[in-house]
């Protein structure tokens, strides 16, 4: 999700309050895109990789949700390719 969105301080801040996300939740979008890995993540949390993989999924499905209604919110780019031909 870090390469699918270019994350600003607004974007990170309109989709945390738009989606009411958990402390967790809100931990591992923050974390997320300032460029953590999920090892990371995982060990600050005090939660396995695969906890962190099913929220980052959680919260991909919850952007695109929350995106739909919201103009600050760009869509997510579906690929890395598709990010490049965007900025290229």
């Amino acid at each position: 999700m870090a390469h699918q969105v270019i994350w600003t301080k607004i974007i990170i801040e309109t989709f945390i309050a738009e989606a009411n996300l958990s402390k967790e939740e809100e931990m591992i979008i923050r974390t997320r895109a300032a460029g953590w890995p999920v090892s990371r993540q995982a060990m600050e949390l005090n939660m396995s990789e695969a906890t962190v993989h099913r929220m980052i999924k959680r919260l991909k499905h919850k952007y695109d949700e929350v995106q739909k209604h919201n103009v600050i919110l760009p869509p997510r780019k579906k690929s890395a390719k598709e990010l490049y031909m965007d900025t290229h």
